[in-house]
């Protein structure tokens, strides 16, 4: 089995801004701390373990993003924070 690319942040921080989303929410989804977060966003690599958490909630995120057509144009109308609890409830 071949091991996965790196994730690029890059991209993760549009699926971030597209799905309305802050740094402290990314952190929060992937269970680690803002630091952390941004470190990886800086280049920083992740460890394995973390490695698989990310993975798996960012296919959780696209999935929300192209099954639910995540965000829907009352949501992207929404305040931040009710927007964020909209998407905890897809």
């Amino acid at each position: 089995m071949t091991p996965n690319p790196p994730i690029d942040f890059v991209k993760v921080e549009a699926l971030r801004k597209h799905m309305m989303l802050t740094t402290d929410n990314m952190s929060r989804l992937f269970g680690v701390s803002r630091m952390t977060y941004y470190g990886w966003v800086k280049g920083k690599p992740l460890r394995k373990t973390n490695d698989v958490t990310v993975r798996t909630v960012l296919k959780q995120l696209l999935s929300i993003m192209v099954e639910d057509k995540w965000p829907t144009p009352d949501v992207i109308a929404m305040e931040q924070p009710n927007a964020r609890n909209a998407l905890m409830n897809c």
